[in-house]
């Protein structure tokens, strides 16, 4: 992985998981106090903020623990040094400091929901009451803000509120008490970073001031286009990480990807128990599985077609590409057999549990067309079979040559299929083709990644 722009998943997912237990736990607190349930709403925006916090948290420490690759001279280290000198970052980060992050989001999450409730029931208790901490050797941290009580939209709110620091166990409680006078704190009462906002009224346990954030987008490692995330600095907008989209889909991708493969990895252990399939195998790199039905034929005696590979040697190309990307590639049965003896017609490949047919591309034409025509005739007899309950309706396109893959021939080929016509038998009319192609995929020889396109 690339650990300036990608995300490990399994750590993701563990950080993920333990915020998201923080937001449930603080919440949960809180019903228990007396607290109606914050709307949906507002729960969805604290688990969002939790998963773009988690996301950040994830890639610093993936970039420190990457850091410690090499020595002073910039030389790999061996592995035992690399493990010894990592140690001790490991255990801070993921002991000391996690349990203070974590305490910290539990607090928040419940003072969240408290100031949801503040709000709601602020014609009756007009006021905040501001608690000292229940920590048994409470520092000096807020003790200047101890007993004040002022307005629930008092702007002092928005300067100073228990759970602004790290470990703070101050609390606020609403009451119908006088108001104080405002306090002036000092330079140490200040809020720190990532935690000066009011999770109660933005939804953030955390800003995107905290330090795991990037100072500005075109710093962002999730930017994309660094010269418009420069000229969106330069023009004096705010960066908005907690709400941005670019750094949400990376999150759902790579969400994505740690399901698929524990989905992948029951599959796999599935096909390992059926005695119908062979050569089942599991990546568990990337997390791809790929097996063969004892039904798939497999031409031995074909004559290679294409850079000296038979058909079966393409198919099996593709299927491997697809396994090393992490997907699940199952080579169907095509050994059914109709009541004369003959093979039905049968498709090639169970990609992510959907069927469909391999289509490789073995000469460079001006659309692909031709192979979008004979792929849609043979879904349309598969589809008609008696036996066929879910209806296929895509196609893989494997590209063994990368020069020879167009999105634009893609594009353009799916326009003239359904621009095709054909003389009815019985008629004679010129009719329209029925396109019972839906979505093509496109495994391109060394790309990594698999391409989809979808015409509904």
């Amino acid at each position: 992985m690339d650990v300036r722009s990608e995300l490990e998943e399994n750590l993701l997912r563990e950080t993920i998981d333990i915020f998201s237990r923080a937001v449930a736990t603080g919440v949960s607190d809180a019903v228990n106090d007396g607290d109606d349930m914050p709307r949906d709403e507002f729960l969805y925006q604290l688990k969002h903020n939790v998963d773009v916090f988690s996301a950040f948290r994830t890639h610093r420490m993936q970039n420190d623990i990457a850091a410690q690759l090499t020595d002073e001279k910039g030389q790999l280290k061996p592995f035992s040094r690399f493990a010894k000198d990592v140690q001790p970052y490991v255990r801070h980060k993921n002991r000391a400091w996690l349990r203070t992050e974590y305490d910290t989001a539990v607090r928040r999450a419940h003072q969240a929901a408290d100031w949801q409730q503040f709000e709601a029931e602020k014609d009756v208790l007009p006021n905040l009451e501001w608690i000292p901490s229940t920590s048994p050797t409470p520092g000096a941290d807020h003790r200047v803000f101890w007993g004040t009580v002022l307005p629930v939209d008092d702007p002092f709110w928005k300067e100073h509120r228990p759970g602004d620091r790290w470990n703070c166990k101050c609390e606020l409680r609403a009451t119908d008490k006088d108001c104080t006078a405002r306090p002036h704190g000092t330079e140490k009462d200040n809020p720190q970073s990532g935690l000066e906002n009011n999770p109660g009224k933005d939804g953030h346990l955390f800003s995107d001031k905290h330090p795991y954030y990037p100072d500005s987008c075109a710093s962002c490692q999730y930017s994309g286009n660094k010269l418009m995330a420069l000229f969106h600095d330069l023009a004096g907008s705010k960066k908005h990480c907690n709400s941005c989209r670019k750094v949400e889909k990376v999150v759902k991708e790579t969400k994505e990807l740690d399901e698929r493969k524990d989905t992948n990895r029951k599959e796999y252990e599935r096909l390992k128990r059926d005695p119908d399939y062979i050569n089942v195998k599991y990546d568990k790199r990337s997390g791809g599985v790929k097996g063969a039905h004892k039904g798939h034929i497999d031409h031995s005696d074909e004559k290679p077609i294409f850079m000296g590979l038979t058909p079966t040697q393409l198919e099996n190309a593709c299927q491997d590409e697809l396994f090393h990307m992490g997907h699940s590639a199952i080579l169907c049965n095509e050994s059914i057999q109709t009541v004369k003896g003959q093979n039905d017609t049968a498709l090639d490949l169970f990609l992510d549990g959907k069927r469909m047919d391999i289509a490789s591309v073995t000469k460079d034409v001006v659309t692909y067309r031709n192979k979008f025509l004979d792929k849609n005739s043979q879904l349309h007899d598969f589809n008609h079979l008696p036996y066929v309950e879910e209806k296929a309706d895509a196609v893989c396109l494997y590209f063994h040559a990368p020069e020879m893959f167009s999105e634009q021939k893609v594009i353009d080929g799916m326009r003239r299929l359904k621009e095709f016509k054909y003389k009815d038998k019985n008629t004679g009319e010129e009719k329209l083709t029925n396109v019972a192609i839906k979505h093509v995929y496109c495994v391109v020889r060394g790309y990594g990644m698999l391409l989809q396109y979808d015409f509904e």
